[in-house]
């Protein structure tokens, strides 16, 4: 997953999108919510050997943009802000835990989710829903980069 094609990360993007789009209706009545394209997108970022681009990041934002119908634009600033992080901070993340790596996730989340909901829905915004959101992102993140220590057979090295 370290290099995937553009047409590839594109499906993934398209399926993470609808399974987010019938997630969110039955999690928001807990207020939580969670942007699995962003994060999805996020990770595939973080794994990359090699840092994306701008112009990569951009033109992901704006599929996802056309395919979930927001405001043009929104996601590919939010997308690109994210990989301008990630391409910062890439050594930096190799000195820190786990759990700072979920923190950082779960924050970036918390900005995503602040933002969207400012231009989309800014008569529903809820900081409670903020809230809930980060520490569900959060406990989310940390669950996903413990996966080796949680799942120890699925990534076995078939090597002898």
């Amino acid at each position: 997953m370290n290099q995937m094609s553009l047409i590839r990360i594109l499906i993934i993007l398209f399926f993470t999108n609808i399974l987010e789009s019938y997630i969110s209706p039955i999690l928001i009545l807990f207020y939580i919510n969670i942007p699995l394209t962003f994060l999805v997108f996020s990770y595939i970022s973080y794994t990359s050997k090699t840092n994306p681009s701008p112009f990569f990041s951009f033109s992901m934002g704006l599929f996802v943009d056309l395919i979930s119908g927001v405001f043009f634009g929104l996601n590919a600033i939010l997308f690109c802000l994210m990989t301008y992080f990630i391409n910062n901070y890439s050594n930096a993340f190799k000195l820190f835990s786990y759990f700072q790596i979920a923190i950082f996730f779960g924050v970036s989340s918390f900005f995503y989710i602040g933002f969207s909901n400012l231009f989309v829905n800014i008569s529903n915004f809820s900081y409670q829903n903020l809230i809930f959101s980060f520490f569900v992102n959060t406990f989310l993140c940390y669950l996903v980069t413990l996966r080796r220590l949680l799942l120890p057979s699925l990534f076995k090295s078939n090597t002898l």
